[in-house]
């Protein structure tokens, strides 16, 4: 805690950058103000994500003003030492960082931009607004252009959250995936590394948002392929226990989706290259795939998301790439985007600043 502190510090004092740091509240008083270094903050929507962070940075000694529909949402954080608001503008005076967790991307237009006494009414020049609603792009961009005409400083930064059966080392989510300009990054990184255990920088404004979307698709995409295994399996006279101990101890459980060797395999096209006598091939995963299929069919059980895989794997060995790694299999998805990721990347990421990109093919 003392870094953040001592972060905050270093940017309160910094030369020839605006601060957003320096501003008091125009209606605390001495005895309740916050230590001088802590900027305060201000959430709208105080529900399963703003409500935990709000007690979160409560906990953490930051001044924090609340606003919610619900009252009952802001007495509970009241009792912790939050500072209520009657409205989204009242709120945006008080406060030099807002942010808004909220439902859908109609709720934080209202809140911000369209509703009676909004969000835009209150807010002063150099302060900073986060996002961090699941949002679309398109409102995301909608609204940073608003509080560029206002002077006001915008990250979208949405975060996965911690849910049952994941693990946060410490924080209060697993990643922050955050966009804007870099300045203003930097300016807020201290608070957002208080909200998950990574707070990843995705670029310009929106970015973050794109990148929580995606996430969130594959995710689901993984859900149901689970889903239609373990029918599979009960089909098949499986016990639950059993097919829930072949998933989490095989290789899926212990790297779902193959997502930390996509580096070595993929990213780095060592797919492409027969010469790497990959261990597991194409069409022997093809093979196991039909064999999958075909004990779903016998038991009548349908499985839309393995037969389209199945396609996938039959196309490729129609493209000659039996013997290639099962990676390989990738690249049909990049022909269809007409895109490839290719990249030099370390297997954990985390001890690189590279990132991957992604080219034209």
């Amino acid at each position: 805690m003392w870094q953040v502190v001592q972060s905050l510090s270093t940017l309160k004092q910094s030369k020839g950058k605006r601060s957003v740091f320096n501003m008091s509240p125009s209606n605390s008083s001495s005895d309740t103000e916050s230590d001088v270094n802590y900027p305060t903050l201000g959430i709208v929507g105080c529900g399963n994500i703003g409500g935990r962070q709000a007690a979160n940075f409560l906990a953490k000694g930051y001044s924090v003003y609340v606003y919610d529909i619900n009252p009952d949402s802001m007495a509970q954080l009241q009792s912790l030492g939050a500072r209520i608001t009657h409205s989204c503008a009242e709120l945006a005076s008080c406060a030099e960082v807002i942010f808004t967790a909220l439902p859908t991307p109609a709720d934080v237009i209202t809140a911000v931009l369209s509703g009676e006494q909004n969000l835009s009414q209150g807010l002063r020049s150099g302060s900073v607004y986060v996002d961090i609603t699941t949002n679309s792009p398109e409102t995301i961009l909608r609204l940073h252009k608003a509080m560029e005409q206002l002077g006001v400083e915008m990250l979208d930064a949405p975060f996965n959250d911690a849910p049952v059966g994941a693990e946060s080392q410490g924080g209060m989510g697993l990643a922050v995936m955050a966009s804007g300009s870099r300045e203003t990054f930097e300016r807020v990184q201290p608070i957002l590394q208080l909200m998950a255990d990574r707070v990843l920088y995705c670029g310009e404004i929106g970015n973050g948002t794109r990148c929580k979307l995606i996430h969130n698709a594959v995710n689901a995409i993984a859900v149901q392929a689970v889903s239609e295994g373990i029918t599979l399996g009960l089909a098949q006279g499986l016990p639950l226990q059993t097919i829930w101990d072949a998933l989490r101890f095989g290789s899926f459980g212990q790297n779902a989706g193959d997502i930390h060797g996509l580096p070595h395999y993929w990213f780095s096209r060592r797919c492409d290259d027969l010469s790497a006598h990959p261990a597991f091939t194409i069409k022997l995963l093809h093979k196991d795939l039909r064999l999958a299929l075909a004990m779903a069919s016998q038991g009548n059980i349908r499985v839309p998301h393995l037969s389209l895989t199945v396609k996938d794997y039959e196309e490729a060995e129609q493209r000659g790439w039996s013997d290639y790694a099962t990676t390989k299999v990738r690249c049909l998805q990049e022909e269809r985007a007409d895109l490839m990721a290719k990249a030099e990347l370390p297997v954990d990421s985390s001890s690189s600043q590279r990132q991957p990109q992604s080219t034209g093919t």
